[in-house]
């Protein structure tokens, strides 16, 4: 029994947090034209015509999407490279009508790895397994290529030493007393002991903004993004500078980027309208003035009146004229209400003034400086929660020209997971537990830590099904726990939610083709139904035995279907425990053996977040050094490779 026990209750499941084989995917797709049959098949050592052979008919359509890190297709066709090895199969072409798809038909079944390369852009390489299908011949893989001037980002994030965690929490608070130089000198103190950290880069930012340094904000901001491309509330103050400085082009970027991170922000919307506005892109301007104002209310005046300003340059009077009007009425005491007053007053005149793109420069920019409403206040809290947001407050960004649903091609997520357990019996690990008490002000109060030795034990039921078993220590390892709040099953849980005990009681529903650390991912959101139980999730008291109710989103590489990230949350407070928040969020990444031929997708960190009886807590989670135990090598150790080793592994405070 997988079980956590805090005090008095005790979890029996901790589902959410590993989601190995949860989620089956099924796919929109064009039909492709069957005829086209690419039959070139190059030597790879070669690299040139070693005679035309055809493929097997029996064989998929493979479609090569690739795409900007922004998601947008590329303005340059790029070189894609088709090669499955067992299959003796390696193809070359250039995708068709400005670089979106590259066509492979009549591929055999088997493992095969996609290489793209364009001008420009980073090379990247993607694996993913063609399979044979009666029903759906079609298979799309898709890549994204970053730019060569893109800073390589680690895929984990560096270890932030205690004192320097220390420093940022002195650092915010005295910036929330508004005691800059004090912040400054704590500030400094922590980017010398956590050199390469994202925080505190931006809150340098923050305090360079506060003095209307603009110029000095622009490159915390930026060696913040540097350090952590996907650090929301750095790249949202760099737009915001970009804007402020008149940087239109690199504002479109930069806030593209920050809602790809996260689709719902109205401040993200409100500057790109202002950004493409300038620019004199008056539909995009329109369109993401319309959703700024869509996602948040204390953006709606600003969003309406440039809305309107934007009316106005197109030559639209009477639209422009209308939303004026309801911002007058709706917002009479807003700071936009004043631009509203003078649009309209420009438009009773017989030439309208301030209709022309060049004219748009004084009335736009008024609605984003400083103290306009656009910048929230500045506080310890805005700047850095002690939690992450729950799943339905950020809403990723997808792709919006790619469908897809949670119906048809699940087993490829669930057959994956098995294909790389189907000969392992158990593996181990080492794992290090932080536990972090956090007050009322989000800041750490008390830091405590142990490390374990990690096993889990692979078992393989007849009808296929993958069990995972964990143990600390030899046991549950909860009475060596640097609190009495203790936590098991990151790994094993997700082989049960689709047992059909489990995955009944749930909804899913794919939210499209998002990124998840510059790969492309779908992302699919869960939550359990209100008229069933899963029992997924169980806390368990002395006297009796409560279900916890879940929702989440996960991320599954889409290309080789493994599993990146999974989040979740209670799908609502559970009073009788006093639980008002529980957030679980996990990463994974690869892990490959010495013998070359065994990588497995296992969880590189977790983080637990919970308030609880008005108290918070924090456990992270690192596993290192792993060893493998095989089913055919009589217990023989395998030593994992490429893993980093422990001192390396991230202890990571939220940091978006």
């Amino acid at each position: 029994m997988r079980s956590t026990t805090l005090g008095k209750y005790q979890i029996l499941r901790l589902a959410g947090l590993c989601l190995f084989s949860l989620f089956f995917m099924h796919l929109t797709y064009a039909q492709g034209d069957d005829s086209e049959r690419p039959t070139q098949l190059v030597d790879p050592n070669m690299g040139v015509s070693s005679g035309l052979v055809s493929l097997s008919s029996a064989g998929s359509s493979v479609f090569v999407g690739v795409r900007e890190a922004s998601g947008i297709p590329l303005l340059q066709p790029p070189i894609v490279k088709l090669a499955c090895p067992l299959a003796g199969v390696y193809l070359s072409r250039p995708a068709k009508d400005g670089g979106p798809v590259a066509q492979f038909v009549h591929v055999p079944a088997g493992d095969c790895k996609v290489e793209v390369s364009a001008p420009g852009y980073k090379a990247a390489t993607e694996h993913t397994e063609v399979v044979q299908s009666v029903t759906n011949r079609i298979q799309y893989v898709y890549v994204y290529l970053h730019p060569e001037a893109e800073p390589a980002a680690s895929a984990r994030p560096a270890l932030v030493p205690v004192k320097a965690l220390k420093e940022i929490d002195k650092g915010m608070a005295a910036m929330q007393n508004k005691h800059d130089a004090d912040a400054l000198k704590h500030l400094t103190k922590a980017s010398q002991l956590a050199p390469a950290n994202p925080d505190v880069a931006y809150l340098l930012g923050v305090l360079a903004l506060n003095s209307k340094d603009l110029s000095a904000a622009g490159e915390h901001f930026q060696t913040a993004v540097s350090y952590a491309p996907s650090h929301e509330r750095a790249l949202l103050e760099l737009g915001y500078v970009q804007v402020q400085t008149s940087q239109w082009s690199p504002a479109i970027q930069t806030l593209e980027k920050a809602l790809q991170i996260n689709s719902s922000s109205s401040r993200a919307h409100l500057l790109l309208a202002n950004a493409y506005a300038q620019s004199r892109n008056y539909p995009k301007a329109k369109e993401h003035a319309q959703r700024a104002e869509e996602f948040g209310s204390e953006n709606a005046a600003p969003a309406r009146t440039l809305l309107a300003e934007i009316l106005a340059a197109e030559g639209n009077r009477e639209g422009a004229k209308l939303e004026f009007e309801a911002v007058l009425r709706d917002f009479p005491s807003a700071t936009s209400a004043a631009v509203a007053k003078q649009g309209l007053q420009n438009l009773s005149k017989p030439t309208l003034e301030g209709s022309s793109a060049d004219s748009m420069s004084s009335t736009a920019s008024a609605l984003v400086p400083s103290g306009a409403g656009m910048l929230p206040t500045m506080s310890a809290s805005s700047i850095r929660a002690w939690a992450p947001p729950s799943v339905d407050t950020t809403i990723p960004g997808v792709v919006q020209d790619v469908s897809c649903s949670a119906d048809d091609v699940v087993q490829r997520t669930s057959l994956n997971t098995i294909r790389q357990l189907e000969n392992l019996e158990k593996f181990l690990a080492t794992e290090h537990i932080q536990h972090a008490e956090i007050n009322s002000r989000g800041e750490v109060t008390q830091v405590r830590d142990k490390s374990f030795s990690y096993m889990v034990f692979i078992d393989h039921a007849k009808d296929g099904l993958v069990f995972l078993k964990e143990d600390r220590d030899g046991g549950t390892g909860v009475d060596s726990f640097p609190t009495s709040l203790a936590t098991v099953g990151l790994v094993s849980l997700g082989v049960d939610v689709f047992h059909p005990g489990f995955a009944k009681a749930l909804n899913f529903k794919c939210e499209g083709l998002g990124q998840w650390r510059g790969k492309a991912a779908w992302i699919i959101y869960f939550e359990q139904r209100p008229d069933s139980k899963s029992f997924l999730r169980l806390w368990q008291t002395k006297t009796k035995t409560v279900e916890i109710p879940l929702k989440g989103r996960v991320w599954v590489a889409a290309s080789s279907y493994n599993v990146l990230h999974v989040e979740s949350d209670l799908r609502e407070p559970i009073k009788e425990l006093e639980l008002m928040r529980d957030h679980l969020a996990i990463d994974y990444g690869p892990v490959s053996f010495q013998n070359g031929k065994t990588e497995l997708w296992l969880p590189w960190y977790a983080d637990m977040y919970l308030e609880l009886h008005g108290k918070r807590y924090h456990h992270s989670h690192t596993l290192s050094n792993f060893n493998l135990f095989s089913v055919d090598t009589n217990d023989k150790i395998n030593a994992p490779k490429n893993v980093p080793p422990p001192e390396t592994e991230p202890a990571r405070p939220f940091s978006n």
